[in-house]
């Protein structure tokens, strides 16, 4: 039986799960209604939930599967990532510090993260919140001008984010950070891609990710792409998270770009605990954080 209910954020994407209580599994009604409203709004955000990283894995699992994820399954998956958080306090947590531009993570990959979730462990009230993108909306929303530009046009994405030290930044300002890792790994998309799930064409660049557009020279290239992020980060397409503890956000990470302002490595505590879905095959491991710019 379904309790809750689904209050959409902004016009086009995301919504909040309001009522919404977890006992450890859904029935079959909950699950369908949350993978609905997941599918359909992209950002899922439940506030004052007191969850272990296992039900925080269990509820990931629920919005991108056909049937409902196992505890024991949910359990396997946040033991593969007992380690990963988003934190300026946590030890070795990933993302300490710095500016992080909009991006999917493992957007270089051919298997990048199909869902993403943050729970809210400890943070203090004023902290950086989190900035997600819809590209969903960007493509449904591209005027025909710029549709036109990027016709059968293909994109590379390599590891990021915020690795262009030599892009043309324009107007990007602040502290931006640089995972560092061995090898650096690419991959090339149709710059209107379809979501490997759902199908629904999505505007597949990103300001941290992206490097260029294939068949232009770097000007063209660039002037493409800035075009493209101003109509993608606008900001009627922008919507921003304020973080409590005990929130839980829940987003298509195909579909959703994701980023946040610098974080202070010495500022008031951020702790999220992170939970992806599937887990890739590749290598993911980053070995340090650098600032640039």
């Amino acid at each position: 039986m379904v309790s809750f209910k689904v209050h959409d954020l902004t016009p086009g994407f995301g919504a909040e799960i309001e009522g919404f209580e977890f006992h450890g599994e859904v029935d079959d009604a909950t699950h369908r209604s949350l993978r609905e409203a997941f599918d359909d709004r992209g950002v899922l955000v439940f506030r004052g939930l007191n969850i272990d990283r296992t039900a925080q894995a269990y509820l990931s699992e629920a919005v991108i599967s056909d049937t409902k994820p196992t505890v024991e399954e949910a359990a396997e998956l946040a033991g593969r990532q007992d380690g990963f958080w988003i934190s300026n306090k946590e030890p070795g947590a990933a993302a300490p510090f710095g500016r992080l531009l909009y991006h999917c993570d493992m957007m270089w990959s051919d298997e990048p993260f199909l869902v993403n979730s943050l729970y809210g462990v400890d943070v203090a009230p004023g902290v950086v919140p989190t900035l997600f993108a819809s590209a969903a909306k960007a493509w449904d929303t591209l005027p025909d001008s710029l549709r036109a530009r990027v016709e059968g046009r293909s994109a590379v994405h390599v590891t990021g984010p915020e690795g262009f030290d030599d892009r043309r930044r324009g107007n990007i300002d602040g502290q931006l950070l640089s995972p560092v890792r061995e090898t650096v790994m690419s991959t090339t998309t149709p710059v209107g891609q379809p979501h490997p799930r759902t199908g629904r064409p999505l505007l597949y660049v990103s300001q941290g990710m992206t490097k260029e557009i294939v068949g232009l020279s770097e000007d063209e290239s660039e002037d493409l792409l800035e075009d493209l992020f101003k109509h993608l980060y606008r900001p009627e397409n922008v919507l921003e998270h304020e973080w409590h503890n005990g929130d839980l956000v829940i987003w298509d990470n195909v579909a959703l770009q994701h980023a946040r302002a610098a974080v202070d490595i010495d500022g008031p505590p951020r702790t999220l605990r992170k939970i992806g879905s599937p887990i890739p095959t590749v290598n993911t491991g980053v070995d340090s954080y650098r600032p640039i710019g």
